[in-house]
């Protein structure tokens, strides 16, 4: 059976408010050539029965139900599976979030322009009770491994943690799977895991669409780490599963090593949003 050039996948629990206007958002949009698959992690509200009535307006649209519930991160890494088998390209979609109408073009564009890239992406619309704001990526986390080359290093591997829900190429999914785990925990996984697509500049950015974030989730209250214990871990987890990537760069000096781990430290810092002591 051959591969829909795009599919889109929402792994969605109990998102029956929100849902509906996202599924919209997939449909309206400018590139059509896609299948949509809705997997609902027995939710306990009326996800499932919107799921299928929307499915029944647009038959781009499938559903996937869970046999049992599975926690949020084995929801996404089934969601990447299923992305990745059914599509040349796939993105991953949260049920209360949106897109510009010409995301999906603009993006599909990219990777057929630049094959070696395995991730599209654009800015995000952080979308709050007070209006929006713009977030874009830092110039300096681009073309990262000829900058590795010569010693130079940002202090900081600055991008939108949101990135995670740009498209991908297939042959992703390793690396996605590689990683997915590694944390431990669903607090700061996006960032986590794209690291390593803007470390190895397999990321090809597009100005002009974007990728519109529904702010307040509460995500950071049910999964940031409480103790000093858990964020000391989650910190050189963090740190360290990131500086092993090293390991796939062009070998460099001491002194470049030494700043790539303080990129990745300062980016764990930023990333987690707490401090473990009242200095760092």
């Amino acid at each position: 059976m051959p591969k829909s050039k795009v599919v889109v996948v929402f792994p969605v629990f109990n998102g029956a408010r929100t849902l509906e206007k996202s599924l919209q958002c997939i449909a309206d949009q400018t590139f059509r050539d896609f299948e949509a698959v809705i997997i609902d992690n027995k939710s306990t509200d009326d996800t499932l029965s919107i799921a299928e009535q929307f499915c029944e307006t647009d038959r781009r649209f499938t559903v996937v139900r869970n046999e049992m519930h599975v926690s949020a991160p084995e929801n996404f890494a089934r969601a990447i599976q299923i992305g990745a088998a059914r599509g040349e390209y796939f993105c991953l979609r949260a049920c209360d979030d949106h897109s510009s109408v010409n995301f999906l073009a603009c993006l599909v564009e990219a990777l057929d322009r630049e094959p070696v890239k395995l991730l599209a992406a654009c800015s995000t619309k952080l979308v709050g009770q007070n209006g929006y704001r713009i977030k874009s990526p830092d110039k300096s986390i681009f073309d990262f491994v000829p900058a590795y080359l010569s010693g130079r290093v940002p202090r900081n591997l600055t991008f939108p943690a949101e990135w995670i829900y740009g498209l991908y190429r297939a042959s992703a999914k390793d690396l996605l799977m590689a990683r997915w785990f590694e944390l431990g925990n669903p607090w700061c996984l996006a960032s986590y895991v794209v690291s390593e697509f803007v470390v190895r500049d397999l990321v090809v950015y597009v100005s002009g669409p974007t990728y519109d974030f529904t702010e307040g989730s509460g995500s950071e209250q049910r999964y940031g780490a409480k103790s000093l214990r858990e964020r000391l871990d989650q910190r050189l987890r963090y740190t360290f599963g990131c500086y092993k990537l090293t390991k796939k760069l062009p070998k460099a000096g001491f002194y470049t090593r030494l700043k790539f781990f303080r990129m990745c430290w300062n980016d764990a810092r930023r990333k987690t949003r707490y401090k473990i002591f009242w200095f760092f």
